[in-house]
């Protein structure tokens, strides 16, 4: 099946939509990096920066948004955002909500756990359709270094912060791609991905190569 770009308006909404539960709850400690650290290349994947338009920073509040395309050879592209808010709770919303406003129809929602180099991770994973394509969407939600798949624990994290003077930092952060005939090719995909991704991050919060 010849894979086809997604319209604008349909890679906008799949761009700053974005849950990870990491064993017990546990530091962020990979897998967010600030938007200008986001790496473009790592392994064999090759990445480029996707232009942010203003309506989309308007709606999101926050200028600090990434937007990448990512390849691997000539297989489908997996388009990586990350939204971060400093002081704005307002910067992160449920992804359901945002795709079915932009007329995506949800196929199909449901936790799934993995491995990310090691470490036990549930993803929600989403499948989406729009004008005849289909994607399937994982994300998550960070506060201050707590991670979650559950977009209301991280905005009561970042109410509790408030409440106790701590700054209001978090994140949402999504990985989609087509959808394959065989399910199990995209599942692949992805988590090649995720563990090349966490891996490089890792890397640039030791300062290593």
């Amino acid at each position: 099946m010849a894979h086809i770009q997604p319209t604008s308006s349909a890679f906008i909404v799949l761009a700053v939509s974005a849950g990870l539960v990491w064993s017990g709850q546990g530091r962020a400690t990979t897998m967010t990096a600030a938007p200008s650290q986001v790496p473009i290349q790592f392994g064999a994947w090759s990445g480029k920066a996707l232009p942010v338009e203003q309506n989309v920073i308007d709606i999101l509040e926050t200028p600090d948004v990434a937007l990448m395309e990512y390849h691997l050879g000539q297989g489908a592209p997996i388009w990586f955002a990350q939204v971060s808010g400093f002081g704005k709770r307002a910067a992160f919303h449920p992804p359901e909500l945002c795709y079915v406003g932009s007329h995506f129809e949800v196929l199909d929602r449901e936790p799934i756990t993995l491995s990310v180099n090691g470490r036990r991770a549930q993803v929600m994973r989403l499948v989406l359709s729009q004008a005849g394509q289909q994607f399937e969407a994982w994300y998550w939600f960070t506060a201050n270094g707590r991670v979650t798949a559950n977009y209301y624990q991280q905005q009561l994290w970042l109410l509790m912060d408030s409440i106790h003077g701590k700054p209001m930092a978090g994140t949402m952060i999504r990985v989609s791609t087509l959808l394959d005939k065989d399910p199990a090719k995209t599942h692949q995909r992805l988590q090649a991905f995720l563990n090349e991704f966490d891996a490089a991050v890792a890397r640039n919060a030791h300062g290593t190569n």
